[in-house]
């Protein structure tokens, strides 16, 4: 979910905060280096052996983008009074932006989750969650704790979340290729060039934003891979793939 619109018309300070795509450290860069080979070693071997030996690469690299946690539940509720906007999820008490969100909250792990789980394993309340239950607010940034005869029948709160408090996991990818090119004989200026590329060359998994929705089950859990700004199947839909990926690359240049 976003935060794009405001969850209140009449209150546009209170959603006030980072804009979705804000970056606060972003590190780009690409490198093209002829490897002196033959100067390496000191002028001898074959020079279609030693020469045309080229290595480059791109490295990104960046902090995690911002989100906000809503209730969908209670947003569906409301759609039927004509809201279409989307309800911040009420803190049960003031919680800061420092909430640990990495590799160890993908699903295939739940070991730390982005956010503390809405229930316990035995599906009662979790009285340590961050937020208040879905469908418990009583007004925007108001609503109440859970209670001894329900999730709603607590002492009530009124703590603003704002908008885009937290932030998901960073990124880092870096891509890797070596080529070899030849002079091609008896065609002026022509070279033939071959190498291997190596997309995501450490296999660095990146991983999405975790469940942002109180309601969901799986909340504060991540579900899905990054996709990459670089990869064989390019950056569209089926360009998601976050596994290292090689291929071999053949060019004739003239």
């Amino acid at each position: 979910g976003g935060s794009v619109y405001p969850q209140d018309p009449n209150n546009l300070r209170g959603a006030y905060g980072p804009a979705e795509y804000d970056v606060r450290h972003s590190f780009n860069a690409n490198y093209v280096w002829e490897l002196p080979i033959k100067t390496a070693f000191r002028g001898h071997g074959p020079a279609r052996l030693v020469n045309g030996w080229q290595i480059s690469g791109t490295v990104f690299g960046r902090t995690g983008f911002p989100y906000t946690v809503f209730d969908r539940a209670m947003s569906g509720n409301l759609s039927q009074n004509n809201y279409f906007s989307s309800i911040y999820a009420v803190p049960t008490k003031p919680i800061g932006s420092a909430l640990s969100c990495g590799r160890n909250a993908a699903i295939v792990i739940t070991t730390q989750p982005c956010q503390p789980p809405q229930f316990l394993p035995d599906g009662s309340p979790n009285l340590s969650a961050n937020f208040i239950q879905a469908g418990c607010e009583t007004g925007f940034d108001a609503g109440n704790l859970p209670g001894p005869t329900g999730p709603c029948s607590g002492p009530g709160v009124s703590l603003a979340q704002g908008r885009n408090r937290f932030r998901g996991p960073a990124y880092f990818n870096a891509d890797f290729a070596i080529m070899k090119r030849t002079i091609i004989p008896g065609w002026e200026g022509a070279t033939l060039g071959i190498g291997f590329q190596f997309f995501n060359v450490l296999n660095h998994p990146n991983f999405g934003f975790p469940i942002n929705e109180s309601s969901d089950p799986y909340f504060g859990q991540i579900v899905y891979l990054e996709q990459p700004p670089t990869s064989i199947l390019g950056a569209n839909l089926g360009g998601d793939v976050s596994p290292r990926m090689i291929q071999l690359k053949a060019e004739v240049q003239f």
